[in-house]
């Protein structure tokens, strides 16, 4: 689980995928196909709004939330009206280098190394 606060800043892979997470829940982005092999949006998500999904009624159901400040998942999802093709899905994973973000199409896929995205340094 992450805290809003943690996931809060620029997020990205070797590869040149880049987001952006801002604390009011906006992001920017570019590369995301760097992250999402097969993501195929035209045009792709540059700018939109991310949420954290949570637990809503029964133990397995959950709902994007303007409220929740915490989570293991969350949505992406482009400012393109109503074209709702456009959301990508994301886990957020800790691992011995902290952590990371797998973007993806459908909640049951997976990232490679290569694909996942970390956050970048805020050293000085």
């Amino acid at each position: 689980m992450i805290q809003q606060v943690d996931l809060v800043g620029d997020w990205g892979n070797a590869a040149g995928a880049r987001v952006h997470m801002a604390a009011d829940h906006s992001l920017t982005a570019s590369g995301l196909t760097h992250a999402v092999p097969d993501y195929t949006c035209s045009p792709s998500i540059t700018t939109g709004r991310w949420l954290f999904f949570a637990p809503h009624g029964s133990p397995n159901s959950y709902i994007s939330s303007e409220s929740a400040t915490e989570g293991k998942s969350l949505t992406a999802e482009a400012d393109l009206g109503t074209r709702l093709d456009c959301s990508l899905h994301a886990q957020v994973q800790h691992d011995d280098q902290g952590f990371n973000i797998c973007l993806a199409i459908d909640p049951d896929q997976t990232c490679t190394a290569a694909e996942l995205l970390r956050k970048a340094s805020t050293r000085p």
